[in-house]
């Protein structure tokens, strides 16, 4: 009878120890979204192209913008080695944008973005080593055509210089234990050092005024949260801007003149407007599911 005993209660030891091994075992990750960021429409504030003479317009050849955008986009996951990816999108023409006039964007206009394959990861979602927090994001250039396209070199050299940083400040980082914390890595991470980063790359050599002009930049920033980490991650970023970076001495890169910071939490709409180069055009922006 002792005997019988002391087996049964071995059994019940190996299945509770079972119960609690498999109760240990991390869930799956959550399984990823495809996000993207798009512009929604433009307004002309003040025309780049034209020149005027005594308040007049003279139309060499028009007084109207060739507006498009420019992406570096960029994905890295934080605590996974040379995980950075960045690549650049270029968007389609918005012709004959007279100044005053907003247009609605639709097709290659809005220059859409998307990241595939984020974790919208969730509280107990950080704390499992199978899942693995995605900082994801654009900087992105307003461009006015001219005559030479002298822009795209300068782009690809910063990306490819970009994702060299990203693997050495986020993709070597462990992540943090709390929301905060989170957050402060990811700040310091892109803009305390992005400026320092950008004031080398120089790209956009003097040609008489014939190359396209950037009005300015802005960077925009995802972090890879949803459900309550994500909601959280919101409240603490009210009132968290993205700085003014004044990039002296050079057009290319571009100034970045703010942006905006997102989780997975749902659609975002922002309002960016860039000035420089005698210009200024302000563009609508929405973040959401792609």
């Amino acid at each position: 009878m002792k005997t019988r005993t002391a087996k049964l209660a071995v059994i019940g030891l190996l299945a509770a120890m079972g119960l609690v091994a498999g109760a240990c075992v991390p869930p799956p990750p959550p399984a990823p979204k495809n996000w993207s960021l798009k512009a929604t429409s433009i307004t002309s504030n003040d025309s780049q192209d034209e020149v005027r003479i005594f308040g007049a317009c003279v139309a060499i050849p028009n007084c109207d913008d060739e507006a498009y955008l420019i992406h570096i986009g960029f994905k890295v996951t934080i605590g996974q080695a040379n995980s950075a990816e960045t690549w650049v999108v270029n968007g389609d023409k918005i012709n004959g944008l007279s100044e005053g006039s907003t247009r609605v964007l639709s097709g290659g206009q809005q220059a859409p973005i998307t990241f595939k394959n984020i974790q919208p990861l969730d509280v107990l979602d950080v704390f499992n080593p199978n899942s693995k927090l995605t900082v994801f994001g654009t900087y992105i250039w307003a461009a006015e055509e001219d005559t030479i396209n002298s822009l795209s070199t300068g782009a690809n050299g910063l990306a490819n210089t970009f994702k060299s940083v990203l693997n050495n400040l986020l993709a070597t980082a462990t992540l943090p234990s709390s929301e905060q914390a989170i957050i402060d890595l990811v700040l310091n991470a892109l803009f305390s050092n992005i400026g320092s980063l950008f004031k080398i790359i120089v790209s956009n050599i003097p040609c008489a005024g014939l190359c396209d002009d950037v009005l300015g930049g802005a960077v925009y920033v995802g972090i890879g949260a949803g459900g309550t980490l994500g909601t959280t991650l919101n409240s603490l970023l009210t009132g968290v801007t993205v700085p003014n970076i004044n990039i002296p001495l050079v057009d290319v890169p571009p100034d970045v003149l703010g942006g905006g910071i997102f989780t997975l939490t749902g659609t975002k709409n922002y309002t960016q407007t860039f000035t420089g180069a005698d210009g200024q055009h302000t563009y609508s922006f929405q973040t959401g599911p792609a």
